[in-house]
């Protein structure tokens, strides 16, 4: 964790920082596959972001001390796509349309506003599912833009998943900087808004877990 400096001992030059948690997670080797991968889960500090001042620290630390090499990148969107959405698993799709006034006085300034298509209790046959699949794959890729669904084309495109018996939405665009945000439990929390560390710990342990089993027994 990194701690702040006490207030009086602050200098006007001194940069401002705050507290914040990151747990790392590897999973066990087992008789068949050697681990050579992890997970970081980086908590939300505001508007300020921790992630590559942190990943950059930790890699000359690993370099200077251990003499390794420690990578740290995104999940390529394509595999991620493959492994964490599946036909069994897909709750519901949110297909955002940005609608365009016909007054061409309304478009002087950035957007008009959005459209929100929500589809649920899904089913879809063997081919259907493979079409929507490419689809899918083609847009969090980056390949193309618009998302198309019964003819009609959306420019952005959710879909809430159940991963660990919970409902994620992930949005498919711009999978390349992939954030999932995970919300604290209330119960987590203490009266002075922090949370409870024990506690925490259990239930991110629970979180990677339950990521790490979609991540892992679901690649064909």
């Amino acid at each position: 964790m990194v701690r702040p400096k006490k207030f009086d001992t602050k200098k006007s030059s001194d940069i401002d920082t705050r507290p914040f948690y990151l747990m790392i997670i590897f999973p066990k080797d087992n008789e068949k596959v050697t681990v050579q991968k992890g997970m970081f889960i980086f908590q939300n500090v505001g508007q300020f972001g921790v992630k590559t001042i942190t990943t950059t620290l930790m890699q000359k630390f690993f370099s200077n001390i251990f003499g390794l090499t420690l990578k740290c990148n995104t999940i390529a969107p394509d595999l991620f796509v493959r492994k964490v959405i599946r036909k069994d698993n897909i709750k519901k799709l949110l297909m955002i349309k940005n609608v365009k006034s016909n007054d061409i006085a309304d478009n002087i300034s950035v957007g008009y506003g959005s459209e929100i298509r929500e589809i649920s209790n899904l089913c879809f046959n063997k081919t259907m599912w493979s079409k929507i699949m490419d689809r899918i794959r083609f847009v969090a890729g980056g390949k193309y833009n618009l998302f198309e669904f019964e003819q009609q084309q959306y420019d952005n495109l959710k879909v809430i998943v159940d991963i660990g018996g919970r409902n994620r939405t992930i949005n498919l665009h711009n999978l390349e900087n992939l954030s999932i945000i995970e919300g604290i439990p209330d119960d987590i929390r203490m009266a002075d808004g922090h949370p409870n560390l024990p506690m925490l710990i259990e239930y991110f342990q629970k979180v990677a877990t339950e990521y790490l089993k979609e991540m892992v027994l679901h690649i064909s």
